[in-house]
């Protein structure tokens, strides 16, 4: 599925509704983005958590947690221990 995009003054891009629809993404969802030789690849970060699963350890305060919620959490806890 091949289309393209305009990046904005912005640095924006818009994803096209036959990709979008296809990925299944909806408003809000969170992508990964990364560079493989080259190349612009963007996943939704949910995919590369159920990748991951099992090869982590998850305290169970988090289970059934959104990612965001599991990030914002952790890093207050962390910078709350640096003081």
């Amino acid at each position: 599925m091949l289309q393209t995009v305009k990046i904005s003054s912005k640095r924006q891009i818009t994803i096209p509704v036959d990709i979008f629809n296809y990925l299944a993404l909806n408003e809000g969802d969170r992508l990964i983005v990364n560079i493989d030789e080259g190349k612009i690849v963007m996943e939704k970060s949910q995919k590369i958590l159920d990748e991951m699963a099992g090869s982590l350890y998850l305290p169970k305060k988090y289970k059934d947690k959104p990612l965001d919620f599991i990030i914002r959490d952790s890093k207050r806890e962390y910078f709350a221990t640096k003081k």
